[in-house]
């Protein structure tokens, strides 16, 4: 028997601050039966801009003055109130709760692999799900790798536990037996407009940090984020992010300026996902043990997962194998190859 899928999340003022929560709601439909969302007191129309969707358990909810500026609690609780609700309706053993803050995606081609994944973590006893992170930065096509910046993190829990929402509710306490999933979670928390996000960030620091000390955390984030360091990424964002993202100036579709050079790939073709070399806009896609064996007027378009010195000290790639945080895990080598082939200018084609 297929095990039964639900969403949580938690929602305020979402078209006050431009979160992406109708694209996050949409995806997340796309996955499981129900979604479950604790909306608080809101003044923009954002429960209004709900009642397009049917398959939402709206709870209404007043925020606590109490638990803003106190680490974030408020957002833990409320995600809180949204899994409680939905953990007294489903009794099922066997269900699985699936969370995404409104400005985080799951992709519509993951959807498969991340049910397979569930299936495959309920077979071997795990009680949650670690997804990868993409963290999109001031734009659809740079990420974030910077230390700060969380690589992996729950976001599927099996409801007959224990597990609770905790902190600034980006993770869950009580997690036993974590299963690694390759999946992704998009998060385009940073990337709107500019003004919206301000206020957001502001707002953010309100929440976790004590009102007296805003000016110290909010310069000190300001400072920090000035600092962080990003790499390209010529990603197919998840379909329902296509109005969004042309609305905020970058394209969805991106140039296939690239579809008329040559790549070559360091290994072997079978060591790669089919479907993701069958994207690469490129007139012709080889693969080869070396660069000796790459045309002098294609050593440029040439992709190394093994650099000599001297390709080290002449053409460096300053893609890394992970994000820099100690937490991390290296990137598979279809994610590694797609960041490579982004640094040469190499597109790809949208299905």
């Amino acid at each position: 028997m297929k095990t039964k899928l639900y969403g949580f999340t938690l929602l305020r003022n979402g078209i006050k601050y431009d979160y992406s929560f109708i694209e996050c709601l949409k995806a997340l439909s796309g996955l499981v039966e129900k979604i479950y969302i604790a909306v608080g007191e809101s003044d923009d129309g954002t429960l209004e801009s709900l009642e397009q969707f049917d398959n939402l358990v709206i709870i209404n909810t007043v925020w606590d003055p109490s638990l803003m500026g106190d680490g974030g609690q408020i957002l833990s609780q409320q995600t809180n109130v949204a899994l409680k609700k939905l953990r007294e309706d489903i009794k099922d053993e066997n269900a699985w709760g699936v969370y995404l803050q409104c400005d985080e995606i799951i992709h519509e081609d993951e959807v498969e692999q991340i049910k397979n994944d569930i299936e495959k973590a309920n077979e071997q006893g795990c009680d949650a799900i670690r997804f990868r992170y993409l963290h999109f930065w001031k734009d659809h096509y740079h990420i974030a790798i910077s230390k700060r910046w969380y690589p992996q993190e729950v976001r599927a829990i099996k409801l007959n536990t224990p597990i609770l929402s905790f902190g600034d509710a980006q993770g869950f306490s009580g997690v036993m037996s974590p299963f690694e999933s390759e999946c992704k979670i998009f998060h385009y928390g940073h990337v709107r407009d500019d003004e919206k996000l301000a206020e957001k960030q502001k707002q953010l620091i309100r929440f976790i940090r004590p009102a007296e000390k805003f000016n110290k955390y909010f310069n000190r984030e300001k400072k920090a984020f000035s600092k962080t360091k990003t790499v390209r990424i010529n990603i197919n964002h998840p379909i329902v992010m296509k109005e969004r993202i042309e609305r905020l100036g970058d394209s969805y579709d991106l140039n296939l300026s690239s579809q008329n050079q040559d790549v070559f790939i360091q290994g072997r073709k079978e060591e790669f996902d089919t479907s993701l070399i069958e994207k690469i806009a490129a007139k012709n896609v080889h693969f080869v043990s070396s660069k000796g064996e790459v045309p002098n007027q294609w050593k440029k378009n040439y992709i190394s997962f093994e650099p000599g010195i001297v390709e080290k000290f002449l053409a460096p790639s300053k893609v890394p194998l992970k994000m820099e945080s100690p937490l991390a895990r290296e990137w598979n080598k279809d994610f590694l190859l797609l960041l490579k082939l982004s640094e040469k200018k190499f597109f790809f084609k949208v299905k």
